[in-house]
C-alpha cells in the first residue's frame, strides 16, 4: 500500500512539476510584453512526444501599450480567457488559477501535453483587459495573434489553413463627427461580424460581412451616435479584435 501511495504521489508531483510555470523576474523591468513574440514563435512538436512551452506576460499600467487607440486609459488587470486553436492533446495552465494578473505584474502560462494530430495550428492568446474608463472598471476583449505551433509533418493536416487572423485598424477620423472609415485586415475570405457597442456593452450597430483577403474597409455613419466613447469589433467566431471610437459633434 505504501509503495502504491508513493507511486501515486510521484506521478502527481511529475504532472504538477511539468504543468505549473513560474514567472520570470527578468521581465519585471519591461513596460509591457508577451514572450515569446510572434516573430520568435513557439517551437515545433511531434505526435506522441510530450510538449512543454511557457508564455510570459508583463502587464502594463497604460492600455496604450497594448493598443494605441486606448492610450491614456489605465489597466487594472488582464485575464487570459482562452488559447484558441491549440493542437489536440495540448492544454494551458497559468501560474495563478484564475489566469488573472494585476497591472505592473509578471505572469506566465504553461502550454503542455502530448500532441495527437499532425498539422500547423495558428493560435491566438485571447484576453480580457480590465481598464478604467471614467473611474469605472470596464472589460475590453483583446487577442494576441500571429502565433503558430507546428506538430509533425505539417502537410499531413490542414487545420491551420482555415484559421483567420483579423486585425483592426484605427478609425479615420477619430474623433469622428458625421462619419468615419474603419479598416481591418483578414488572412481569409470568410463571414465576419462587425459591431459597435457603448461602454455598457449594448449593441448599437451590427453587420454581417464577407471579408476579402487583405485590407477591408467599413464606412460608419456616426452622426446617429451621441457624443461619447464607443467600442467597435470584428469577429469570425474564432478571433475577435476590438478598438475604441470617439464621437464628437
Amino acid at each position: 500500500m505504501k509503495k502504491l501511495l508513493f507511486i501515486t504521489f510521484s506521478l502527481f508531483s511529475f504532472t504538477f512539476t511539468y504543468s505549473q510555470c513560474v514567472p520570470d523576474p527578468t521581465y519585471a523591468d519591461s513596460t509591457f510584453g508577451v514572450w515569446p513574440t510572434p516573430q520568435t514563435n513557439f517551437p515545433s512538436g511531434d505526435v506522441g512526444v510530450y510538449y512543454d512551452e511557457v508564455v510570459y506576460f508583463k502587464v502594463p499600467r497604460d492600455a496604450g501599450n497594448v493598443d494605441s487607440s486606448f492610450a491614456g486609459q489605465l489597466i487594472d488587470s488582464i485575464i487570459l480567457s482562452s488559447v484558441t486553436n491549440l493542437p489536440p492533446g495540448l492544454t494551458y495552465q497559468c501560474d495563478i488559477p484564475s489566469c488573472t494578473w494585476n497591472y505592473d505584474s509578471v505572469g506566465c502560462a504553461n502550454i503542455s501535453g502530448t500532441p495527437t494530430t499532425n498539422g500547423s495550428y495558428q493560435i491566438s492568446l485571447d484576453a480580457t483587459v480590465w481598464t478604467e474608463i471614467f473611474l469605472t472598471p470596464f472589460p475590453v476583449p483583446y487577442s494576441f495573434n500571429g502565433y503558430s505551433i507546428n506538430i509533425g509533418p505539417t502537410s499531413d493536416n490542414t487545420l491551420g489553413s482555415s484559421f483567420s487572423n483579423l486585425t483592426l485598424e484605427n478609425p479615420v477620423p477619430n474623433p469622428s463627427n458625421n462619419s468615419t472609415n474603419i479598416g481591418y485586415r483578414s488572412t481569409n475570405s470568410e463571414n465576419v461580424s462587425f459591431e459597435i457597442t457603448n461602454l455598457l456593452g449594448e449593441i448599437l450597430l451590427q453587420e454581417n460581412l464577407v471579408s476579402n483577403i487583405g485590407l477591408n474597409n467599413i464606412s460608419v455613419n456616426t452622426s446617429i451616435f451621441p457624443n461619447g466613447i464607443y467600442l467597435y469589433s470584428i469577429s469570425n467566431g474564432q478571433v475577435r479584435s476590438t478598438k475604441r471610437l470617439i464621437v464628437h459633434h
